[in-house]
């Protein structure tokens, strides 16, 4: 979010309360920083589709509705129409990513529920969680790499419903990468500090401090790693089976916040991609 630019006008042409809204809502985003909780996160995420109520309504208004409509060839309502489906893919991808994290979430915990004696043997599910994290990584940069690709097409149009429906994909575009971001998890430069939080996790049994500054993904990633180096070793005990239960249950729960929210921006987003390509066959 740091790295979006102040705008030089809004809706100045417009006389309607929308308007006010719609920059009190503009601004409150541009000033957040990226979120690194999952509460800020959902509150970051909740602003938004309070920003495309806004943008619904700007889009319901007269001038702007003629603005959009005499601009059939524009290049801006082109670059518009295609930014909304890059929101649409990484809202896509954020939401693919956190269904897959859950079913193998689910997998162990089914597992952990039918253990019928003190022998656990959960390397298997652990496993395919780890590697569905991967993929899902990869997915993550591929979606970003494409991003940046993209949004380097630009004009310089000036017209005040193309400046606030840019800055609104400008803002969404920031806010999707910080919500791809905190799903991916922090991204290690090397395997040794990789496994140091991992050794943190094992021998104090989930550092304070790092709970604080890594997402609940990270968390459980270090500590199902954890597990099955231990196990390898010298078995793994009750409380730590426990301890990663409770973790895996708040990231489900956490999981399952993030997909109810994406799934309602994901229907404001589509929501306005219809509005202007109504207005444009009119």
């Amino acid at each position: 979010m740091a790295s979006y630019h102040a705008r030089s006008s809004s809706c100045p042409s417009i006389a309607h309360p929308v308007v006010d809204q719609f920059d009190q809502h503009l601004s409150r985003l541009r000033s957040s920083q990226a979120a690194s909780t999952s509460s800020s996160l959902y509150q970051t995420l909740t602003n938004l589709k309070n920003l495309y109520c806004c943008v619904d309504e700007l889009l319901q208004l007269p001038l702007n509705q003629q603005a959009v409509s005499q601009n059939r060839p524009s290049k801006w309502v082109e670059e518009v129409l295609d930014g909304s489906l890059r929101l649409l893919d990484m809202c896509t991808t954020s939401r693919d990513v956190l269904v897959q994290s859950k079913e193998c979430l689910q997998d162990i915990q089914s597992v952990l529920r039918r253990r019928s004696s003190g022998e656990l043997n959960i390397n298997n599910e652990i496993a395919q969680y780890l590697n569905t994290r991967k993929s899902a990584r990869k997915m993550i940069k591929k979606c970003l790499k494409n991003t940046i690709k993209e949004t380097n097409q630009t004009t310089t149009e000036d017209a005040s419903i193309k400046s606030a429906l840019k800055e609104v994909e400008a803002v969404t575009l920031d806010i999707f990468k910080s919500v791809l971001s905190y799903i991916g998890g922090a991204k290690l430069e090397s395997q040794k500090s990789k496994w140091s939080l991992v050794n943190k996790l094992m021998h104090q049994g989930g550092d304070k401090e790092a709970k604080s500054t890594n997402s609940e993904f990270d968390v459980v990633d270090a500590t199902l790693e954890s597990i099955i180096c231990q196990k390898n070793k010298n078995g793994v005990n009750m409380l730590q089976v426990e301890n990663m239960r409770c973790q895996m249950v708040k990231l489900e729960s956490e999981i399952q916040v993030l997909d109810e929210t994406l799934d309602s921006l994901f229907r404001h987003l589509v929501k306005t991609r219809a509005t202007i390509l109504n207005l444009l066959s009119n």
